[in-house]
């Protein structure tokens, strides 16, 4: 890969994490998040982020997080979506079943996409920039929570090549991972998105698919389906610059699903979106994203899709 496109993607990770970076919001409706989320910048190898370091003691994850009031109240409704549903077969954490977006592994392909994961040549550690654990998409930057308990260094960010991508396995089929043995709270934060001409004051219509595998812990912990506290997010910044994101999240288990934000656009020029996963425990947590689409709604109700959203210069 050319030193050119190496550079563009060094440049583009510097500006997305420098949104994410204090005055912007992780986790909350509103207001900062208590610590901010840092970016996550490669290679990291010292320490590597797999296997993890500084592992914590059981006690101190229950004790903290997984009782209250540590335990996030997203923890508490994700577990009770699940409704007690165990693994279809033991160790099989991503059912054989037809959602009618996806079957097992692979997610069907659908129209208006601005951004697959796909291209190989997009991503960092296949430019030599960063390692296989610290990567990032275009312009799609990580960045994770680092407070002592949510330990940023033992997130991984990958490029996945087998869920999603399915029986399409290939050079240029992707999907976006996220995942940790360990608590964590982290994400994919978006270049900068400019609201089209005319859009202002109008609405943007965000979704995502995203996987959540189903870990049970076969009935060590929290009865015979296991602790079911990690869960996906989709975040909407309607100022990209500005101190306020919304959120919906995501519970499904085990099989593609889809996340949709619709959010009130002020007369900021430019917007951002944050794909986020959360876990409280040491659990097997791997959290995939896919697909994004954006549309913009006029204040007459007309809409028009982005074809493209992967860098700041290539959004259309």
């Amino acid at each position: 890969m050319t030193r050119s496109r190496r550079i563009r993607i060094l440049f583009a990770l510097i500006m997305a994490v420098a949104l994410i970076l204090p005055g912007t919001v992780a986790y909350a409706a509103t207001g900062p998040a208590t610590p901010p989320p840092v970016a996550i910048k490669g290679p990291r190898l010292s320490p590597p982020a797999i296997p993890h370091s500084s592992v914590l003691n059981p006690y101190t994850i229950y004790n903290n997080l997984l009782v209250p009031p540590g335990l996030p109240q997203a923890s508490v409704e994700a577990n009770a979506a699940d409704g007690g549903r165990t693994q279809e077969k033991p160790g099989r954490g991503i059912r054989q079943t037809s959602t009618g977006i996806g079957f097992g592994l692979l997610l069907y392909e659908s129209p208006n996409v601005c951004n697959d994961f796909n291209p190989g040549d997009q991503w960092a550690a296949k430019n030599a920039v960063s390692d296989v654990w610290t990567d990032w998409f275009a312009g799609w930057a990580p960045f994770a929570i680092d407070n002592g308990l949510y330990q940023a260094k033992n997130v991984t960010f990958s490029m996945e090549r087998s869920v999603g991508p399915g029986n399409r396995y290939g050079a240029n089929e992707h999907s976006a991972k996220i995942a940790s043995n360990q608590p964590y709270a982290a994400g994919f934060g978006s270049p900068l998105i400019k609201v089209p001409a005319g859009y202002a004051g109008g609405k943007v219509m965000v979704s995502v698919k995203y996987l959540i595998w189903d870990h049970d812990t076969g009935g060590k912990q929290g009865g015979p389906d296991g602790f079911d506290y990690d869960w996906a997010s989709l975040g909407v910044k309607p100022d990209a610059y500005g101190d306020s994101a919304y959120y919906v999240n995501g519970y499904v288990r085990g099989e593609w699903a889809e996340l949709t934000n619709t959010v009130d656009l002020g007369d900021s020029e430019y917007i951002m979106v944050l794909l986020q996963g959360q876990s409280p425990g040491a659990f097997n947590s791997n959290i995939y994203f896919d697909d994004v689409k954006i549309a913009f709604i006029d204040a007459n109700g007309n809409g028009k899709y982005l074809k493209d959203c992967k860098l700041e210069e290539s959004v259309k």
